[in-house]
């Protein structure tokens, strides 16, 4: 376990601990007074966002978009890593398991310099927190943009359809923790002079969900764009090979009549035989063209 120690005013205290055992977070605990069961929630690793108030100890779980993942079926854990939070106005408490950059600037940046309240701290989490969706919201649209372009311009190949459908699980997933990071965000409660920070939050909050609202919405156009033109060009080639089908079928029909070689055809014994069944085609052929031509299918 690696452990941070720094003092946010005074006497309060902001501890974080990155990747910490049962023993050492029992230890915490009863220093803490934290409660078994939140405390377990701290633990686990695929625990979704939430809020929840035990003891007089306001305690949360969020979310932050981690690097992108390599696999092509991510899932909330692939895309994302937790954070838990104990916290009262006296202390501090940040459990995750992997290194979380944002925690080390805000410190730095906000922290370190003056006094803050812990619910200030909390806030700029949070609003750190959402802000690591922007990236990947950004990359996602420009990815779509991509595919769109080369459906325009009739480059598409085969795998598009499957790449277009890994954007959307990604973007899927980023909105489905969006919607529950609802819940922390909306439960927390700053003094009013850090009223303007949690304003900043729920308009990091909402833009991020616009944006891959957007995404998803774009994704799924452009899904339904693909099948249409796909649909298209089937029902080109259909047409073509339809319109073949309708010029040599009589041919073929008469072709195969006289191809019989019965002892008994009139035609097979006179010099005008061949040309005439020749000319024959040639009508039948004309015909068909000029129908098609009226009907507007050719």
């Amino acid at each position: 376990m690696a452990i941070k120690e720094n003092l946010i005013c005074e006497d309060k205290r902001w501890i974080d601990l990155l990747n910490p055992t049962e023993n050492e977070m029992e230890k915490l605990s009863k220093e803490f007074a934290l409660n078994p069961y939140i405390v377990r929630d701290s633990m686990e690793p695929m625990h979704l966002p939430k809020y929840d108030v035990v003891e007089n100890i306001n305690f949360l779980i969020i979310r932050f978009y981690a690097e992108q993942s390599d696999k092509k079926m991510a899932t909330i854990q692939d895309l994302t890593n937790k954070i838990a939070i104990f916290y009262t106005d006296k202390f501090l408490l940040t459990v995750h398991k992997f290194e979380v950059v944002f925690l080390d600037n805000i410190y730095n940046k906000f922290i370190s310099t003056k006094c803050s309240s812990t619910e200030e701290v909390v806030t700029k989490i949070l609003w750190s927190a959402l802000e690591t969706f922007d990236d990947p919201a950004q990359k996602l649209s420009d990815r779509v943009d991509f595919y769109e372009n080369n459906l325009m311009t009739r480059k598409t190949s085969p795998t598009d359809t499957l790449a277009l459908y890994h954007i959307k699980r990604e973007a899927s997933i980023a909105h489905k923790i969006l919607v529950l990071m609802q819940e922390p965000i909306n439960h927390i409660r700053t003094l009013p002079k850090d009223d303007p920070a949690m304003q900043d939050v729920h308009d990091q909050h909402l833009k991020m969900q616009i944006l891959f609202t957007q995404v998803l919405d774009d994704v799924n156009n452009l899904m339904n764009l693909y099948m249409s033109f796909s649909s298209q060009r089937i029902n080109e080639v259909m047409k073509v090979l339809t319109i073949f089908s309708a010029f040599f079928l009589p041919l073929t029909f008469i072709a195969g009549i006289y191809g019989m070689n019965f002892h008994y055809m009139p035609e097979l014994s006179k010099k005008w035989g061949y040309p005439a069944v020749i000319l024959l085609m040639v009508t039948v052929t004309i015909i068909i063209y000029l129908w098609f031509k009226k009907k507007r299918w050719l």
